[in-house]
């Protein structure tokens, strides 16, 4: 299948992003007009998969206000409109700080899919990002295809789908951009009802660099993730994975119950597997782990951590913690995302 992309830039002469090819990935890219309605009438004309949208379209001319929100607001107004069908929409700029204003806050700037440097896009990553530009188009396929079921979008049973969710997406809301963002935003880039492989290792204790990791992982295969961007996100549902412990593993005593050792010896006397015990921070008392340092991925156990404080967290959201170690990388950055408790006690540290 071939996926048509739509950039649109005013620099023409100094774009990188042509360089990204791949035989099903055609991206076309058009110099906006010093006009709104020739800048939408275009892209409706185009009829695209994907628009990416660089921040500043209009640099120098007299229409200085006509950036990439002003256009992808107006086109998620015309969606209201069915004058205009919900089309993905990135935002790329050459600057960090626009791209991190919009990455993090995704509720007051309710515009774009997803956003990423020109850098980032061109040089660093760019099987990454066109990977992840074609997931977004195809989570909105199978978002329609499936009529905004939320069970077949995330291919999983109803009853595992945290009630709660269904307060944000039910049929009273059918719009395919809020479906797949909060999907992504709220689902895949967290961990909770989904787990990431760094936490998958904590809470089994095992270390990814055992001998016999990725047949340990084959044969957690039936529990992982496989609904929309399971092609670029590997997660694993965290009930399964406790289902696995107790009926497979046979244990009657919960995951969160042993130590990192105890979890390792058990699965191994089970399975028969070569693996051997995830490391952490020496400064970490208890092997009890259950989550990841925020700044250095380590394993962690949420009482030997720091709780973060910089969002608001989803019922079925877990909280983000900061080891010792990775407070103490960046005092900085960490002192305004802890306690006033806590940073009294890492003062003991520095």
């Amino acid at each position: 299948m071939d996926y048509k992309v739509l950039y649109i830039e005013d620099l023409e002469g100094e774009t990188r992003m042509l360089t990204l090819k791949r035989e099903n990935f055609i991206l076309t890219q058009i110099k906006p007009s010093d006009n709104v309605d020739i800048i939408i009438n275009d892209i409706k004309e185009t009829n695209p998969d994907l628009v990416i949208l660089d921040y500043i379209l209009t640099e120098g001319s007299e229409l200085k206000y006509c950036n990439a929100p002003t256009i992808a607001s107006t086109l998620r107004s015309l969606v209201a409109t069915k004058d205009f069908k919900e089309t993905p929409i990135i935002l790329m700029s050459n600057k960090d700080n626009i791209v991190e204003m919009y990455r993090k806050d995704y509720t007051s700037h309710d515009l774009f899919d997803y956003a990423i440097t020109k850098e980032n896009a061109t040089k660093n990553c760019t099987d990454k990002f066109i990977d992840k530009s074609i997931s977004i188009i195809e989570a909105y396929k199978n978002i329609e295809s499936n009529d905004y079921n939320l069970s077949k979008i995330l291919n999983i049973e109803d009853e595992l789908i945290h009630s709660k969710i269904n307060f944000y997406l039910n049929s009273s809301n059918k719009s395919t951009y809020e479906y797949s963002r909060f999907i992504f935003e709220h689902l895949l880039r967290c961990s909770g009802l989904l787990i990431g492989e760094d936490i998958l290792s904590a809470r089994l204790g095992v270390s990814k660099d055992s001998y016999d990791w990725e047949k340990l992982k084959t044969l957690l295969i039936d529990y992982k993730y496989s609904g929309i961007f399971s092609n670029v996100y590997n997660r694993w549902w965290m009930v399964k994975i406790e289902n696995w412990w107790s009926e497979v593993i046979e244990e009657k005593l919960s995951l969160r119950s042993y130590t990192a050792n105890e979890r390792v010896e058990i699965i191994k006397s089970k399975l028969n597997l070569d693996l051997s015990v995830v490391l952490s921070s020496e400064k970490n008392m208890s092997t009890y782990y259950w989550t990841i340092c925020k700044e250095t991925r380590l394993p962690l156990d949420p009482y030997d951590g720091l709780e973060l404080l910089e969002e608001e967290f989803k019922p079925w959201q877990d909280k983000d913690y900061i080891s010792i170690d990775g407070y103490l990388n960046n005092i900085e950055k960490y002192s305004k995302l802890v306690s006033e408790l806590d940073r009294k006690e890492m003062r003991e540290y520095c």
